[in-house]
């Protein structure tokens, strides 16, 4: 494949398909990271470093941090291509950038960084040196971050997790899913995918959304059609990793609103033991699906949500 748009090259190609559509009417989430996955794992094959992604492999990759933007929505049927990069390389960790378009219109469909750590398959934990050879084709062919994928709603800056069950308790944060990781939603490696800790976090969104978005509406100054919820932004830490048969329980709450979007803060934790599997910040709208546009945050609404902001909260 030849080098395109900065060095950038294709690594995905394909369609939305109709039972990867939500109840909004477009793509979930999860799969336009279940497709970034597949991308990722043809960007090492081309730069030398094919089957990371394989249960044979000896070494593999963990997840780090996951920076997502949202740009338009795609619907069942939309032809769509992703074109990828690194942005930078360590000993044993890499950046990588993937870029997904609409291949009709050539729009942005949405952009993803990916930091992750090169580790042993064994236990999935070891960081492991990078092949040599693989280090310096990557050093070579190293592409500069697209203003497209910069962080825009969520914040940049390197952090600590600070989340724990205890705090999830004490600072009132809502228990909106709870749950077993079943086989289906893993991996090569028996983890779970990132794009099902998306869908873990999706499949109990409305305990926490579904107030807000009665408030948003009730409170507008146009009154919207049927309302629903769109996300623009994502920010993913990732904890210690789950497996199958682990059992999980998701904790969330409104870290603050402006005129047109909330952030919403995501904790995925172990029920028994407290572990931390993975935090995730939304940036997300209440959406009006008869027009199909953001439904505005009115000085009215932001006065009543003011009570169900949680000082504090944070990744």
């Amino acid at each position: 494949m030849s080098a395109q748009q900065g060095g950038m090259i294709e690594v995905w190609r394909g369609s939305v398909r109709q039972w990867e559509v939500d109840e909004n009417a477009h793509w979930n989430t999860q799969y336009y990271v279940a497709r970034a996955n597949e991308g990722l794992a043809v960007l090492f094959g081309l730069n030398g470093l094919p089957g990371l992604f394989s249960p044979t492999s000896a070494k593999t990759i963990a997840y780090d941090e996951h920076h997502i933007r949202f740009h338009r929505e795609a619907h069942a049927g939309t032809s769509l291509h992703m074109t990828a990069g690194f942005l930078d390389i360590g000993e044993t960790t890499a950046f990588a950038v993937l870029m997904l378009y609409n291949s009709h219109s050539g729009q942005l469909a949405a952009s993803f960084r990916i930091r992750l750590t090169h580790v042993d398959a064994a236990d999935l934990k070891t960081p492991r040196l990078w092949p040599a050879a693989f280090r310096e084709k990557v050093f070579a062919l190293l592409v500069e971050t697209p203003r497209e994928a910069l962080a825009r709603g969520t914040g940049d800056e390197p952090v600590t997790i600070s989340a724990s069950r205890d705090r999830a308790l004490s600072l009132g944060l809502r228990r909106t899913a709870m749950s077993l990781i079943e086989p289906e939603a893993c991996d090569a490696f028996n983890r779970l995918g990132p794009q099902n800790f998306i869908g873990a976090v999706g499949g109990g969104v409305k305990q926490l959304t579904g107030p807000i978005r009665e408030i948003v509406s009730k409170h507008a100054v146009t009154p919207p059609g049927k309302i629903g919820g769109a996300v623009l932004e994502f920010r993913i830490l990732y904890g210690e990793t789950p497996r199958v048969g682990d059992c999980f329980e998701i904790w969330g709450g409104l870290q603050k609103t402006d005129h047109r979007v909330m952030s919403l803060i995501f904790w995925m934790v172990d029920p028994f033991s407290g572990r931390v599997f993975g935090t995730m910040q939304s940036v997300a709208v209440v959406f009006d699906l008869d027009a199909r546009s953001i439904v505005q945050i009115s000085p009215a609404a932001t006065e009543a949500l003011a009570a169900l902001v949680i000082e504090g909260l944070a990744l």
